[in-house]
């Protein structure tokens, strides 16, 4: 075997070494992502409103 051989195969380890480094980062961001965004569920009107900065009118008598 030339060293030229040797060197390719190397070379070749050395990608699929960062490619597959690459895809693990790549999966642990996207589980993050995944926490943090997804959704719970329908909100109640509160949150909603929340969510973009209002707040909803309140019920005379203190009731809702």
């Amino acid at each position: 075997m030339t060293s030229e051989k040797l060197c390719r195969a190397q070379q070749e380890l050395h990608f699929q070494a960062a490619t597959y480094l690459c895809l693990l980062r790549s999966v642990r961001e996207h589980e993050a992502l995944h926490r943090e965004y997804h959704g719970r569920g329908e909100r109640s009107p509160q949150e909603g409103a929340g969510l973009v900065g209002f707040r909803l009118p309140q019920q005379p008598g203190g009731k809702g």
